[in-house]
């Protein structure tokens, strides 16, 4: 397993509006049905952002569900509308990687963490990413699950590290049919039968 971050410069949405407001930054989370985003930055600064908030819905195809100011603060909702050509948190999940929220924004560039089981899934990704734009890994190692720090809510540990690789191969499958996607793409009974077993 590796863990990657990459610093990303793009024309993706949020990327532009990093280029377009860099005195601006700001971090995202995304769970496939919402993109939920905090904005910091001078009074000024956020209104002239509020006013560019309608045209990054028209670019996304959305609109905005919920939105609140707090001084420096400015926190807003998009119902989501993610797709591969307008989000890199698409691609990392089409590749079969695994991302770290939030992902942040400062000065037209992202900073984006990801996890990847195999280094063939990251190579695809890093393809990908690289040909909308400018891919930096800021940093990249190896992960072995017993290394990992248990303060994580559920660690990666706990999560992998008593799978066999039959196991790991039937959580690839699901990952790559969207049997975790919101909503989910696929279902149980359809991946039993690609892989000749029965749902239970």
């Amino acid at each position: 397993m590796e863990e990657v971050e990459l610093l990303l410069e793009n024309e993706y949405p949020f990327c532009a509006l990093s280029k377009t407001h860099p005195d601006i930054t700001f971090y995202r989370w995304c769970n496939s049905a919402v993109d939920y985003i905090e904005f910091y930055g001078s009074s000024s600064a956020l209104d002239k952002l509020e006013d560019d908030l309608p045209d990054v819905g028209k670019v996304l195809g959305t609109t905005i569900s919920y939105k609140a100011r707090d001084g420096k603060r400015l926190s807003v909702m998009f119902s989501c509308r993610c797709t591969l050509h307008n989000s890199t948190i698409r691609m990392v999940e089409s590749d079969n990687c695994m991302w770290e929220a939030p992902v942040s924004y400062e000065g037209g560039k992202e900073s984006l963490k990801l996890f990847s089981l195999k280094g063939e899934y990251f190579n695809k990704l890093y393809g990908h990413l690289s040909a909308i734009g400018q891919v930096d890994i800021v940093k990249k190692k190896t992960v072995v699950p017993e290394s990992l720090r248990e303060t994580y809510t559920i660690s990666i540990s706990s999560l992998f590290g008593d799978m066999t690789d039959l196991q790991l191969s039937d959580l690839e499958i699901a990952l790559q049919h969207g049997y975790f996607s919101i909503p989910r793409k696929t279902e149980i009974s359809k991946l039993a039968k690609m892989k000749g077993v029965s749902k239970s």
